[in-house]
């Protein structure tokens, strides 16, 4: 194994850089029951996947198309080269001879192969040894770069749950074989967002090129692990609108980027992704929960009465980011959770009425609520205020 720091001379040192996105509807979102899209919502979808401005769009996996009919994606391939031709193309794959020649015959600019390190993947499913993995390694990095891929990531499948040590010994073994990139994958969302950090630095110790994250949603912090991945020196994190991808899917698209704006400067566009979310979602016959972040139709919601009182003042107090900054819509209401802070902010008419006490319209617009089993729209609010009942 390497006994020391790396050379800042080679040509696949890491680091420095913004942290970037490499979106992946195409492919692990293709992985969800039931996400079904038409060739014509395929290139759609690419054409809006690129308007976000993701730094690399995984396209799809080349073992669809003995799987599942004629493929698409050198289509797709040209369609993203012409439409966005700063941003990087790739092809997944399995770790299989004749799956990397077919990804590099289409000519992507990165080809990502899935290499399993965890015994459980390897001799349950594979019917492999430890052994087999690190040769392979070496043997199907060479394999790509003979048949002329520029940029080779291994993905490191079930990462999280394989043997610390043997996991070196694969990060050494594709550092040596000289892979551009190694892809961490939690591959059944288990990592709690420290184990993630500890892994990414852990991999970056042994290995010279970059270092991305793949991230499960099964226990909902995906998106809070890749950001904290981000902020622990990973250089790319995999992400896919809404989260889409199997059984809970991976980090979303729209959180990641919206944070990395929001608190780091990045330029996505924002609208573009709750554009694309909210079509893509439709397509699929599926739902956005209305407190859903980012795209949630009330996202920015508000009606206890602490809050509106504090957002009157001045919105930053209970807001992470300008609503207009990710398309939402700032949306106050007065009900059940309502006090006399928050009539007074958002109706200082009734606060100034002398017949009729702060605490008496709270109650008035408490009771509404209650009675109607919802908040009140605002065009009821006057009414309710004058009513004397």
């Amino acid at each position: 194994m390497n006994d020391g720091p790396f050379t800042s001379g080679s040509q696949r040192t890491s680091g420095g850089a913004m942290p970037r996105l490499i979106d992946s509807t195409l492919r692990e979102g293709s992985q969800a029951p039931g996400a079904y899209l038409t060739v014509s919502q395929r290139r759609d979808l690419l054409v809006s996947l690129l308007r976000i401005g993701a730094e690399e769009i995984e396209v799809g996996h080349a073992v669809a198309e003995s799987a599942y009919g004629p493929s698409d994606l050198a289509e797709l391939l040209a369609l993203a080269a012409e439409t966005a031709p700063g941003v990087r193309r790739a092809i997944w794959c399995r770790a299989r001879h004749d799956d990397i020649v077919a990804a590099a015959a289409l000519r992507p600019d990165v080809v990502s192969f899935a290499l399993p390190v965890s015994d459980l993947h390897l001799t349950r499913r594979l019917g492999k040894d430890r052994d087999w993995a690190l040769a392979a390694v070496g043997r199907l990095v060479d394999l790509a770069h003979d048949a002329g891929v520029g940029y080779v990531s291994i993905g490191l499948e079930d990462a999280t749950r394989a043997d610390p040590d043997f996991l070196v010994e694969v990060v050494d073994a594709a550092d040596v074989a000289g892979a551009d990139r190694l892809r961490i994958a939690d591959t059944v969302g288990i990592a709690s967002p420290g184990e993630v950090v500890r892994l990414v630095g852990r991999v970056k110790a042994w290995f010279r090129g970059e270092v991305g994250v793949h991230l499960h949603d099964d226990f909902g912090m995906a998106s809070g692990s890749a950001v904290d991945a981000l902020e622990a020196g990973a250089d790319w994190t995999d992400v896919s609108l809404t989260g889409l991808g199997e059984r809970a899917g991976i980090a979303r698209t729209e959180e990641v980027a919206a944070w990395l704006v929001a608190r780091r400067g990045a330029t996505y566009d924002l609208l573009a992704a709750r554009a694309a979310a909210l079509c893509l979602t439709e397509w699929l016959g599926r739902t956005v929960p209305a407190h859903a972040p980012v795209i949630g139709s009330e996202a920015f919601a508000c009606e206890s009465g602490l809050h509106l009182a504090g957002l009157a003042s001045d919105p930053a107090m209970y807001e992470p980011c300008p609503p207009e900054l990710v398309g939402a819509e700032r949306i106050w209401r007065l009900g059940q959770g309502s006090g006399r802070a928050a009539v007074a902010a958002l109706m200082p008419d009734a606060a100034r009425d002398p017949t009729l006490t702060p605490i008496e319209a709270a109650t008035r617009v408490r009771r509404a609520a209650a009675m109607l089993r919802r908040a009140l729209e605002p065009s009821e609010w006057a009414e309710v205020l004058g009513s004397s009942n």
